[in-house]
Order: C-alpha cells, then sequence, then structure tokens
C-alpha cells in the first residue's frame, strides 16, 4: 500500500510561520487613545500617527483576504477613510484593534462583492500575485519555506470568503476564537465551524498540490 504523506503540520506549520508576531493586544491602548483625542480636538496631522501604526496590519490582512495587492491597497485607503470618518464612535477605553480589524474586514468584503460583480478572476492568478509580491515589501521574505507558503496563498484562495477570514484572524493573526467572533460578529459556534471546515479544506487542497496536477493540473 502507497504511503500518503499527511500534511496537516504542514499547514499548521506555514501558518504559524507567516503568524505576525506582536498580533496580541498591546499596552499602547492609552498612547492610541491619547493620539485620537488629538485627531478629534483638530489636530487631523496626528492621523497619519494612526496610519503608520496600523497600515502594515491592515495590508497584511486585506491580501490574505483578497488576494491581490493591487486590491488590498485600494481596501488600505477606503479603510483608512472610514477609520477617519467614524474616529468619534472609538471606545478609548478599549484597544483600536478589534475595531479597525472589523473595518478592515467589512471593507475587504464590499470589495470583493463589487469586484465579483464586474469581473471573473483566475484563482491561481490572485494566488500567485498574491505569492509572488516584491521583496521590498512583503514581510514574509526571509522565510525559508518559500514553495509551502506560496502553495497556502494558494489553497487559501480556494476557500469561500467565510473561511478564509476566519482562518487569516485565527491562524495567521493568532486571535482566539472569541476575538475573531467577536470581529465578525458572529456566534463562536458558528466561527469555530468555519475555521474547522476551512482548516480541513486547507489540507485536502495541499494534499492535492503536493501530488501534483491531476487531469490537466485541476485540482
Amino acid at each position: 500500500m502507497e504511503y500518503v504523506p499527511d500534511n496537516s503540520d504542514m499547514v499548521q506549520g506555514a501558518l504559524s510561520m507567516v503568524r505576525i508576531p506582536g498580533a496580541a493586544m498591546s499596552p499602547e491602548t492609552a498612547e492610541v487613545a491619547q493620539i485620537v483625542r488629538l485627531v478629534l480636538s483638530g489636530d487631523t496631522s496626528s492621523f497619519e500617527n494612526i496610519i503608520s501604526r496600523y497600515e502594515r496590519r491592515v495590508m497584511n490582512i486585506a491580501i490574505r483576504i483578497l488576494g491581490c495587492r493591487d486590491d488590498a491597497h485600494d481596501a488600505a485607503q477606503e479603510v483608512f477613510l472610514r477609520v477617519f470618518k467614524y474616529l468619534h464612535r472609538l471606545d478609548l477605553e478599549k484597544p483600536i484593534d478589534p475595531w479597525l480589524m472589523r473595518m478592515t474586514v467589512n471593507v475587504c468584503r464590499d470589495l470583493g462583492r463589487k469586484k465579483r460583480q464586474h469581473q471573473s478572476t483566475s484563482l491561481d492568478q490572485t494566488s500567485s500575485e498574491a505569492a509572488t509580491n516584491s521583496p521590498a515589501d512583503d514581510p514574509y521574505t526571509g522565510l525559508a519555506e518559500e514553495q509551502q507558503r506560496q502553495m497556502l496563498w494558494k489553497a487559501l484562495a480556494c476557500l469561500s470568503e467565510n473561511e478564509r477570514v476566519a482562518i487569516v484572524l485565527r491562524d495567521v493573526e493568532g486571535l482566539s476564537t472569541a476575538e475573531v467572533a467577536a470581529i465578525l460578529e458572529s456566534p463562536e459556534v458558528t466561527v469555530r465551524s468555519r475555521i474547522s471546515r476551512g482548516r480541513l479544506k486547507l489540507k485536502e487542497i495541499v494534499d492535492q498540490m503536493s501530488k501534483g496536477p491531476i487531469n490537466g493540473g485541476a485540482l
């Protein structure tokens, strides 16, 4: 009987490698709150401090959800426009991260729906574009397992939007299931189900990719 390798460890390993360090809530909440107060008091130039702090993280999430750097740039711009517009709604006693991440997910979903209405994009093209970002911009350039990482991005693109968003927030951003549920405003049991289905599908897709193209390369 031929041995078929189980790629579960590889999938989880690749996800952990691309997890962004420092994703947990930090003690800088008070400092960010002070910046927000400055902006709300009329010092709009202070908003640049918010952008510089969070632009990279917003871009990372947008790229993994949308699979395209150009779309991610558009999404990031829209996110910070909305942040500026609705900054007065932010609870300064709480970290900005969940609020910002929820806004990022919503913007990506809106952009994704609009794009699907106008064109049909090949999964191979979008996943390839996400995996071949320029070395100067890609925060994961130094990873040793480049081939696994590219395979993971292609597999992520094959998931449904709900599964992909849940996996990105849980396994790439490193948030807890409860935090993901709060950001997505969905019941924990629903989010847990999406994560479980997404992980299973990722394993199946990576298993198929590891075996090589079949019937002309179709998955």
